[in-house]
Order: C-alpha cells, then sequence, then structure tokens
C-alpha cells in the first residue's frame, strides 16, 4: 500500500520556498540556510521515528481500547465531532506538561529552540515527543473512542500545527476569539517573560481561555529558549535536554533531588547556582565554498529521495527501508553541519567513509527495482567523485585565489 500522506511534504517544502522567497525580496532576514536545514534534518529523523511510534501508538490505542474501555460509541460522524473536540482538549494537557515537567520539556524543547520562526519550523519536532504522547493517546479509548479514527485525526490536525508556523500573517480578526492563529502561535514560541507557557492550544485557543494560559501578541516575538543553548547541530537539537538531565542527576545529591529534577518544571534546579548545561560537542568550524557545493548536491538527491521512500515504505523490505533511511538521514544531517558553519574535525575523510560504508552494504538490500540500485549507484559514484577529486581540485584553486588576491 502506498504511503500517499507521504505527498504532503512536498507541499510544505513548497510553502517554505515561498515564504523564503518573500523573506528574501523584504530582506527580513527570516530564514536562513543552515536553520531550514536543521529543521529539515530534525524532521528526518521524526519521520523515521513515525514509522515505529505509529504502529507502538496504534498497538497501544487498541489495546486501551480492548481492555479498559467504558462504553463504546456508536460508529457514526458524530464520533469524529467529539474526536476532534476530545483530542484538542487532551492535546492543549499534553502540550501544557510537556512544558513543565522536566523530562517531557527534554522531548518538546527541540521545537522551541529554533531563534527564527517560519514554516520550516513545522518540521522541527523531536522524535522523542512522538513517544512521549503515546500515554496520554491511550487515555481516549477508554472513552469509547475508536483507535483508527483516532490515528486519522491526529495526523489531520498536525496540518494545522505546521500552517500556524509563519510570521507573515497578521491578526485575523474574530477567528482569533476560537482559533490557534499564527500570532497566538507566536506567542507561544516567544521567549519573552510576558510569553512565557502562554497558548498551549492545538486548534482551539479556547482551551487557554479557560485554564488561564492565553496571552494575546502585544510586544514584539523574540524566539527561541531561555536555556544555554547554540543551535547549530540537529543532533544536539534533539538530545540537548536530556544531557541537562542527565548532567543534573549526575552532579545532583539525594534520589529525592533526582527524581525531582525529572519531574519539575524546566527552571527548577536543587541549589540556584546548579548550571547543568552541556557543552559544545565539538568547537564549530568554518564550512569551505567546495563543501556547500557538495551539500547542495546532497539535498538535491536526498530530499526527494527520503520522500519517495516514505510513500514506498510498504513496498520496501525492512532492510532496504531502514538502509535508505539511514543513508537519507545521515546526509540531511551531515549538510545540516555544512550550511551551519559546525563541521568537524575530518569531516570530509569521514564523510568518505560514510559513503564507502554504506555503498558496501548496497548489494546485499533487495530493493525490488533495479532502477532504484542504478540511482543509488550514480549517486554514491558522483558523491564519491566530488569528494576525491573534485574537492581536492577546488580546494587548491580556491587557495591560489586567496593568495592572489592578498598578493594584490
Amino acid at each position: 500500500m502506498l504511503n500517499y500522506t507521504a505527498l504532503l511534504i512536498p507541499v510544505f517544502l513548497l510553502m517554505v520556498a515561498l515564504e523564503w522567497g518573500l523573506s528574501i525580496k523584504r530582506k527580513d532576514h527570516r530564514y536562513q540556510t543552515g536553520n531550514i536545514v536543521i529543521n529539515m534534518a530534525i524532521g528526518a529523523f521524526d519521520q523515521f521515528g513515525s514509522l515505529f511510534y505509529f504502529g507502538a501508538l496504534y498497538g497501544c490505542l487498541q489495546f486501551s481500547y480492548n481492555h479498559f474501555r467504558i462504553f463504546s460509541l456508536p460508529n457514526n460522524g458524530m464520533q469524529w465531532v467529539y474526536a476532534f473536540f476530545a483530542i484538542d482538549f487532551l492535546s492543549y494537557w499534553y502540550h501544557r506538561f510537556s512544558h513543565r515537567i522536566n523530562i517531557l520539556w527534554a522531548g518538546h524543547i527541540t521545537h522551541h529552540s529554533s531563534e527564527l520562526f517560519n514554516f520550516s519550523n513545522g518540521f522541527r519536532t523531536s522524535l522523542f515527543q512522538g513517544i512521549n504522547r503515546i500515554a496520554f493517546w491511550m487515555l481516549l479509548p477508554v472513552f469509547g473512542f475508536d483507535p483508527l479514527l483516532l490515528l486519522i485525526s491526529l495526523k489531520v490536525s498536525g496540518l494545522w500545527d505546521f500552517l500556524v508556523h509563519t510570521t507573515y500573517v497578521p491578526k485575523l480578526g474574530w477567528l482569533e476569539k476560537i482559533l490557534v492563529t499564527p500570532s497566538h502561535h507566536r506567542v507561544h514560541h516567544g521567549k519573552n517573560d510576558l510569553y512565557i507557557d502562554k497558548n498551549y492550544g492545538s486548534i482551539l485557543i479556547i482551551w487557554d481561555k479557560i485554564f488561564g494560559t492565553f496571552q494575546e501578541e502585544t510586544e514584539s516575538v523574540e524566539y527561541g529558549v531561555k536555556a544555554n543553548y547554540t543551535d547549530n547541530n540537529p543532533v544536539n537539537a534533539i538530545t540537548y535536554h536530556y544531557h541537562y538531565l542527565w548532567n543534573g542527576i549526575k552532579k545532583t545529591n539525594g534520589i529525592i533531588n533526582k527524581i525531582k529534577l525529572l519531574i519539575m518544571p524546566p527552571e527548577w534546579k536543587p541549589q540556584q547556582q546548579d548550571d547543568f548545561s552541556p557543552g559544545v560537542i565539538w568547537p564549530a568550524n568554518a564550512s569551505h565554498t567546495y563543501q556547500r557545493i557538495y551539500a547542495a548536491w546532497q539535498l538535491l538527491c536526498c530530499v526527494p529521495g527520503f520522500v519517495a521512500i516514505l510513500f514506498y515504505k510498504d513496498v520496501l523490505s525492512s532492510a532496504a527501508l531502514l538502509y535508505c533511511m539511514l543513508l537519507c538521514i545521515t546526509s540531511i544531517t551531515q549538510t545540516a553541519l555544512i550550511f551551519k558553519d559546525n563541521t568537524y574535525r575530518y569531516f570530509d575523510g569521514l564523510e568518505t567513509i560514510r559513503l564507502l560504508f554504506l555503498l558496501a552494504f548496497l548489494p546485499w538490500m533487495d530493493m525490488g527495482e533495479m532502477s532504484i540500485i542504478y540511482l543509488l549507484i550514480l549517486y554514491f559514484g558522483l558523491s564519491l567523485s566530488y569528494q576525491l577529486l573534485i574537492e581536492n581540485t577546488l580546494d587548491k584553486y580556491l587557495i591560489k585565489k586567496i593568495i592572489h588576491h592578498e598578493k594584490t
């Protein structure tokens, strides 16, 4: 069975491209290439995780429905209406807990850690956030909601979440009283003191108004998080707060304080002067022009490839699916490091080893179609040729140009 929901990704990418083009035209610097690619890499990790946790979610929903259901709901259109309100209500509370409980914040902080706010933020969701949601959604089948209906409804509600990540849509008049609008969600992403922990709603803003967490957009929004965090690495973006908690557990005395660190709000510390912030993974290293050309090539190949993998995921064998996912995710992650000027020592050499390692496993993969094998061979051939031959030539050429420029 083909996965047609994967075709939404090109639509979202087109929306990102159009908004990015508007930003360039207006020269307002609301987009940066490195930030976009980091968001895409984080989204790739999340989509990879979703191959597993959506199956786990459905299994858990079915288990809850079969063993803990209090009553059954009629299988008609009204159940969809009830499910909409129930999911939105539960989403509010899950979202609120994710900001106020440290171990849940570790999975959610990824979405907030960008200092830019645009459509590409819709991709920026940690795969751990999907895992954390499972226990919350298991409450819904207890009240008679069909698991499959819930799974479909959850995916549909995620579309609105993407659309509210923009700074170009102004306040929307009377809709501001009912729906979570881009203005409301801009507030939610703000780290201004006025905006912290406000506007948790997913589609309806009424829950925030009922439970006292609503805040209108009244001042310019400063995006990001208050933590000592630098947004230069997709892996760091996903694991940052887990490192923070691990450092805290190691440094904190007493089992009670260790447990409290996990379940208290993010600002809580055993002692006010404690600093559990992780250090940088490696020193920042400026990327070269030839590396950026290579990164653009990787994106050109791997982003469409990733969409194709998601579209044909039920056709590919498990080994082939895992292989293709690993290839695309590592490639997009590497390009994120290049565009963020955060390459590590021996980056080019290790990139060549990555390509050779993946190429070595290609003959063992059952791709189903020989055309896929030919495309992958072409990809590896061109990528390795660039790494081993063209890159060195460009590097020497650029060095000569710099020396000539300094002399003149």
